[in-house]
C-alpha cells in the first residue's frame, strides 16, 4: 500500500468533500508531494551519519500515513489543510538526524549548546588526551547531539534554506505563501513528537485558521499532533529493519536488538479497541534480548495510545479507534502474538517490593553511618551544586551565592532548613530525578534539556549518585522541599511534602508566595526526630569516653570548612556563624583549625602557621603544616570544600577526591613534586623553631616520608644527643661501627620490667643510635608519593656511604640499655665500615 492509498490520504485529497473544493485538494496535495521529494533526499542522508539506526528514509515516512489510518479508523478525519500539516510534520519529524539538516554542516552543529554540553561530558571522562581520544569525544558528541537535537531542529526546517547550484536558496516547502503560513505550525508539530504529552496539551490546543486563496479549512493542531506521535510510535515492522540492510550495517548492542525484533514484526491490526502486533518467525532463545526489546517498545506504544486517548477525550474531541496495545500487560500475554520458541518469557526483572525500606537502607544509616553529619553534608552539597550551576548559567562572580542553614523551634518541634539561591527545580525535576533513587540529575539527559550550556560552561557537580537527598530522612520523617526556578516567577514555585517519611506518598502543591525563596532557589526543611541537644539529637556528641553538646555553627563549620560558597548559620532569626566563599585560604590559622577540630590554640611560633600548597601555575592543593604531635590529628581531606576524612601527620586542609559513595573517605590530589616541595619548606621552618629536638626529629621523619629534604633537622639520636646530617657525618667519621634501632626505644610486653619502671628509669647505651617515630605508610600519603618517600634510616645509610664508602650491614639482637640494672634487648641493624677492593688487595699483600 502506498501512502496515496491510505484512508486518510484518500479522504483528505481524493474523495469529494463538503468543506473544500477539488482545486484546494489538488493544490495542497501537490505541495505535499513536492515537499516529500525534497524531504526524501534529506532523510536519505540519515543512514550515513547514524548507520546503526533502523530505517528512517522516505519509506518510514510513507508508512506513518498507514499507521495513522489504522489508529484513526473511522472515528477521526483530516481535512486537506490538516492532512498537509500532518504530512509535513511526518516528513520533518526525524529529518534532522543528519548533518545535512544543518546547512552549515558539522561546524554549525558544534555551535549548538547541546553539542558543546555533550562534548564537555565525554571529553571529561577520557583518560587519554591524544588526538584519537579527542576525535572519539567529538564523534560521540556529534552522533548523540543529532539524536538529541533532531526534534528541536525539525521545528526550524520549514524556514531553513540550502544554496542551490545557481546560488539560489532552496526550501523544503517550495511555495512561499504555503511555507510562510503553514511552515511554523508544521515545525512546531514536528517538534512536539518529542515532548511529554502535558506540553502538547499546553502548547498545541489551538486552531489555525484557513489560508486565503489556498484552503477554506482550519487546522486542529492538537488532533494533528496526537496523530503524529501515535503513528510514529506504532511503526514497528519489517519495513524498518530489512534483513539485507542489517547484513550491510551490522549493528551491535541495543541497536542490533531493535533491528532483530522489527525484522520479524508484521503490520499491526485492530481487534476491538486494541492494536495487535504479531511476529514471524518466533523468537528463539538466542534472540531473547530482542524479544524483550520488543516488549519494552510495545509498552511505550501502549503508553502513547493511552495518553492520547485521555487527552482527546478530556478535550471532547473525536478519539482514535485504538486505545491500547493487546498483550503488553505481561510477557506471557504478549508471547501469544509475538511468539517465542524453546523458551518462555517470564518477567523476572529485579524488583524492589519495599521501596521505602531499600531507600532507607542504602540512602540512610547503612551507607552514611548513624551520625547526623552525613545528611547535613549531603544537603549542603545539593545547595552548593545549585548555586554553582546558577553562577555558570548567568555568568555570576566566582564567590556569588549564599546557603542559609537555620535551626528553629516551632510549636510542632524543631525544624532544620537549608535554603540556597541556586537554580531551583522545575516540577519535572522535583517529581523526577530528585526522588528517583540512584538517578543523579546532573548526569542525566534531562539536565541538558533543563539547563542547556551548563556542562559546556565547565560545571562539575558534586552530586554523582542520586542518593544524597534521601539521607534527609535520617534526621526526620516530615520533610518539605520548596523550590522556584531562578528564571521563573514566584507563582511557579512548588512544594513537595513528605509527612510520614519514605513510607508515605509525597504531596505536590503550589507554594505560598511568602514561603518561596525570594530570588529563586530551593529550601529543604525537616522536622527533627529528636530535640537537638538530647542523646541522638543533632548537636549531641559521644566520642570515646566523652559526651558533649556542640552548637550548630561549629557543626556546620566542621562539615564545610573550605567551600567556595558563603554559608550563613541561623538559630531562629539570629545569625550565629558564617563562613565566606573560599575564605579558608584567607582566615587565620587558628580559625581554620578551629573549624576542623574545634580547638582554640592561636599559633605562637612561625612554624605553627599553615602554608599553602600551590603548583607552578598557582593551582591550590591545600593549606597545612606538618603536625609532630602524637595526639589527635588536625589534618583534614576535603572534597569540594566538604570534610571527607581525617589524616595524620599534618594540620590543616588538603584537597581530595572521594573514594566512596558516602563521601566519608578521600584521597588527596596534590602532585608529588608540590607535596615534597612543601614538605621541604616545612623542614626549614621547623629547623628554626624552638621545639624539643625529639619533636623536630619526628618532623624530619615525616618530611622524609613526604619525599622532602630534611634540611637541618635532626635525623638520629646518638652518643647522648640528637644530630642533624652534618653533625652525624662529622661524628661517624671517627667510628667503624654503628648500632641503629629504628624508632625511639619503648617498653615491650616481654621486657623484664613494668612499663612504669621502664618509662621512669630506662637508660640507653651511648653506642646505640635511635631514629624518631612519627611516620608511617598511610594510604593517603602513598597516593601522593606512590611509595617513593624516604625514611630517616634511608638518610642515615646515605650518610654512612658518603662517610665510609663501603658499608657492611647486618641484623642482630643486642642489649640496648638497662632499667635498674635489668638489661633491655632489642632487634637492631649493625653497620660496619667495609673495605673496597683496592684496600682488600693492599691488605692481602
Amino acid at each position: 500500500m502506498t501512502y496515496k492509498q491510505t484512508t486518510l490520504w484518500m479522504a483528505a485529497f481524493v474523495s469529494p468533500r463538503n468543506d473544500s473544493t477539488a482545486h484546494e485538494q489538488e493544490k495542497l496535495a501537490g505541495c505535499y508531494n513536492d515537499m516529500r521529494e525534497r524531504a526524501g533526499a534529506l532523510v536519505a542522508k540519515i543512514a550515513k551519519d547514524l548507520p546503526n539506526l533502523t530505517i528512517h528514509d522516505v519509506t518510514h515516512l510513507d508508512a506513518l500515513w498507514e499507521m495513522a489510518s489504522i489508529a484513526s479508523g473511522n472515528t477521526l478525519d483530516l481535512n486537506p489543510a490538516e492532512a498537509f500539516v500532518f504530512g509535513g510534520a511526518v516528513l520533518l519529524h526525524d529529518a534532522a538526524m543528519t548533518l545535512a539538516a544543518f546547512p552549515g554542516g558539522v561546524k554549525e552543529l558544534r555551535q549548538q549548546t547541546e553539542w558543546q554540553d555533550l562534548h564537555a561530558r565525554y571529553a571529561s571522562v577520557l583518560s587519554d588526551q591524544n588526538a584519537e581520544a579527542a576525535k572519539e569525544a567529538e564523534d560521540r558528541a556529534t552522533g548523540d547531539s543529532l539524536r538529541l537535537l533532531h526534534a528541536k531542529q525539525a521545528e526550524n526546517l520549514p524556514s531553513v534554506s540550502w544554496m542551490g547550484p545557481h546560488k539560489e536558496p532552496m526550501f523544503l516547502i517550495e511555495n512561499q505563501q504555503v511555507r510562510n503560513f503553514y511552515g511554523p505550525k508544521i515545525g512546531k508539530v514536528s517538534y512536539s513528537h518529542w515532548w511529554p504529552i502535558t506540553k502538547v496539551e499546553e502548547e498545541l490546543s489551538g486552531t489555525l485558521g484557513a489560508l486565503p486563496g489556498v484552503s477554506n479549512c482550519t487546522v486542529d493542531l492538537l488532533k494533528v499532533s496526537c496523530l503524529l506521535r501515535v503513528a510514529d510510535a506504532m511503526h514497528l515492522d519489517q519495513r524498518r529493519a530489512p534483513a539485507f540492510d542489517f547484513a550491510l550495517v551490522q549493528p551491535s548492542g541495543v541497536s542490533a536488538n531493535h533491528w532483530t525484533f522489527q525484522e520479524r514484526m508484521a503490520r499491526p491490526f485492530i481487534r476491538g479497541d486494541a492494536l495487535v502486533y504479531t511476529a514471524q518467525p518466533p523468537f528463539e532463545a538466542d534472540v531473547a534480548d530482542a524479544w524483550w526489546t520488543a516488549f519494552d517498545a510495545l509498552q511505550m506504544v501502549d503508553r502513547e495510545l493511552r495518553d492520547v486517548d485521555r487527552l482527546l477525550r478530556d478535550r471532547q474531541k473525536s478519539p482514535l479507534a485504538v486505545r491500547r496495545i493487546d498483550g503488553v500487560q505481561s510477557p506471557s500475554d504478549l508471547a501469544r502474538t509475538v511468539e517465542t520458541v524453546g523458551w518462555t518469557p517470564v518477567d523476572s526483572t529485579v524488583r524492589v517490593s519495599d521501596v521505602p525500606n531499600i531507600v532507607a537502607t542504602l540512602g540512610g544509616s547503612k551507607l552514611y553511618g548513624g551520625g547526623p553529619a552525613a545528611p547535613v553534608r549531603e544537603l549542603i552539597q545539593n545547595g552548593l551544586d545549585a548555586i554553582t550551576a546558577r553562577r555558570r548559567l548567568q555568568g555570576r562572580p566566582t564567590k556569588w551565592g549564599e546557603l542559609m542553614i537555620r535551626l528553629r523551634e516551632q510549636e510542632d518541634g524543631y525544624w532544620l532548613s537549608f535554603e540556597d539561591n541556586g537554580v531551583g527545580m522545575s516540577q519535572t525535576v522535583l517529581t523526577g530525578p530528585l526522588i528517583d533513587f540512584g538517578n543523579s540529575f546532573w548526569r542525566s539527559s534531562l539536565a541538558l534539556q533543563e539547563f542547556p550550556g551548563l556542562l559546556s560552561s565547565g560545571m562539575k557537580a558534586r552530586g554523582k549518585y542520586g542518593i544524597g537527598f534521601f539521607s534527609v530522612f535520617m534526621l526526620g520523617d516530615h520533610v518539605r522541599v520548596i523550590t522556584r526556578r531562578y528564571d521563573r516567577d514566584a507563582q511557579s514555585a512548588k512544594v513537595l511534602e513528605f509527612r510520614h517519611g519514605l513510607g508515605s506518598r509525597p504531596n505536590l502543591r503550589h507554594a505560598d508566595p511568602k514561603d518561596v525563596p525570594l530570588d529563586g532557589g530551593t529550601r529543604v526543611e525537616v522536622r527533627l526526630k529528636h530535640v537537638p541537644t538530647d542523646p541522638n539529637g543533632l548537636l549531641y556528641r559521644k566520642q570515646f569516653y566523652r559526651e558533649s553538646v556542640t552548637n550548630l555553627k561549629d557543626m556546620i563549620a566542621a562539615i564545610a570548612p573550605a567551600c567556595d560558597v558563603a554559608i550563613n548559620v541561623f538559630e531562629g532569626d539570629e545569625l550565629v556563624g558564617s563562613t565566606g566563599a573560599g575564605d579558608w585560604l584567607e582566615v587565620s590559622t587558628s580559625v581554620l583549625l578551629h573549624r576542623i577540630s574545634g580547638e582554640n590554640s592561636p599559633p605562637r611560633q612561625k612554624w605553627e602557621k599553615l602554608a599553602e600548597m600551590r603548583d607552578e601555575e598557582g593551582r591550590i592543593y591545600g593549606r597545612a603544616r606538618i603536625n609532630p604531635a602524637l595526639s589527635l590529628s588536625q589534618g583534614l581531606l576535603t572534597v569540594d570544600g566538604l570534610a571527607a576524612s581525617n589524616v595524620s601527620m599534618i594540620a590543616g586542609v588538603l584537597i581530595g577526591t572521594e573514594t566512596t559513595a558516602s563521601r566519608n573517605s578521600a584521597l588527596p590530589i596534590v602532585p608529588a613534586h608540590v607535596f615534597s616541595a612543601w614538605a621541604s619548606e616545612q623542614a626549614i621552618a621547623f629547623g628554626a623553631a624552638t621545639v624539643p629536638d625529639e619533636e623536630r626529629a619526628r618532623v624530619a621523619a615525616i618530611v622524609c616520608s613526604f619525599g622532602g629534604n630534611v634540611a637541618e633537622l635532626p635525623v638520629i639520636r646518638w652518643q647522648g644527643e640528637w644530630m642533624n646530617r652534618k653533625r652525624f657525618t662529622e661524628a661517624v667519621q671517627a667510628e667503624d661501627e654503628l648500632t641503629l634501632h629504628v624508632d625511639i626505644i619503648g617498653h615491650e610486653d616481654d621486657d623484664p620490667v613494668t612499663k612504669r619502671e621502664f618509662e621512669a628509669s630506662f637508660e640507653v647505651y651511648d653506642k646505640v643510635a635511635q631514629t624518631a617515630g612519627g611516620s608511617s605508610d598511610y594510604e593517603w600519603m602513598t597516593a601522593i608519593t606512590k611509595g617513593k618517600g624516604s625514611t630517616p634510616v634511608g638518610v642515615i645509610e646515605g650518610l654512612l656511604e658518603s662517610a665510609w664508602g663501603v658499608v657492611d650491614v647486618d641484623d642482630d639482637y643486642v642489649v640496648v640499655g638497662e632499667v635498674n640494672r635489668s638489661e633491655i634487648y632489642r632487634s637492631v641493624t649493625v653497620y660496619k665500615r667495609g673495605q673496597d677492593e683496592e684496600d682488600e688487595a693492599e691488605n692481602s699483600i
